[in-house]
């Protein structure tokens, strides 16, 4: 039976004790504030760092770390998934895809969504793995698991979406004075706008409806909450999914956000991720 190794991309939001449990290999996405670049930096202190930063920006890892990674464990005999951000968000996947066109063994899975909704997808292919399924099986359940992950963003401010150049800057005043908040679902090949309202509360009832509507004769397995400082969006969201769906996201399942997504969501942004069955 191959040996295989799990790999994926700092996007996945794992926390130190889960890369050890997993047994995983994490490729770091860069991060440069104001002209100086990170590797690796804590969510919450990035956060804090762009409140008062000229310029900010994250991009994909450089092709030489999938590089490195990819000959470092099939020249110990390992097979690799790599499971990686959805391509609609960042170029990280077709250039994991590019590399292991070098590599023997090398199987590159886009997961077609980010943070918590990664981990799903790892969690699987852990316990896939443990369960002795050879790599072509794993891959196959993998790709078919993209359709049972859904994963939502709403955006309270747009301020971050106009320094970021994904919104103009008339665009982005005229939102913040009308109160102007954005929901958007992430598909296969882009985040598209679901709604435009106006205020906190009509913003969160925006997703629930969403929600509704997409999980109806479906089973929620698991709901995580990513966010960007938004704590009250938080609170609000938790009580919601609470009284609809009847189910309490875990602490465990709530998280402050990998920078590769509060970089353009900004502060107070909620990333839903619902995993069914």
């Amino acid at each position: 039976m191959a040996r295989i190794k799990l790999i994926t991309d700092s996007t996945s939001d794992l926390t130190q004790e889960e890369i050890e449990f997993y047994n995983i290999a994490v490729i770091p996405m860069k991060v440069t504030i104001d002209g100086e670049d990170f590797d690796g930096i804590d969510n919450e202190e990035y956060i804090y760092r762009m409140r008062d930063a000229k310029q900010f920006s994250t991009s994909q890892p450089a092709v030489g770390l999938f590089m490195d990674a990819y000959k470092k464990w099939t020249e110990k005999g390992y097979e690799i998934i790599s499971l990686h951000v959805s391509s609609a968000l960042s170029g990280t996947y077709n250039t994991a895809f590019c590399v292991a066109q070098d590599y023997k063994g090398v199987h590159v899975v886009d997961t077609m969504t980010a943070t918590c909704g990664m981990k799903y997808f790892i969690k699987d292919a852990y316990d896939y793995i443990k369960e002795g399924k050879n790599v072509k099986d794993i891959v196959e359940l993998l790709v078919a698991k993209q359709k049972k992950v859904l994963t939502y963003v709403t955006i309270d401010k747009l301020d971050n979406l106009v320094r970021s150049g994904r919104l103009k800057k008339t665009a982005g005043l005229i939102g913040n004075f009308l109160n102007l908040k954005i929901l958007t679902k992430l598909l296969p090949d882009e985040l598209v706008v679901l709604d435009k309202v106006r205020g906190k509360k009509k913003l969160v009832q925006a997703l629930i409806n969403a929600i509704k509507k997409d999980v109806e004769n479906k089973k929620i397995k698991t709901i995580s909450l990513v966010n960007v400082l938004s704590y009250e969006y938080i609170d609000m969201v938790r009580e919601k999914m609470l009284e609809v769906f009847d189910y309490q996201v875990l602490d465990k399942n709530i998280v402050i956000t990998t920078p590769a997504v509060s970089t353009h969501a900004g502060e107070g942004a909620v990333g839903v991720m619902i995993e069914v069955e």
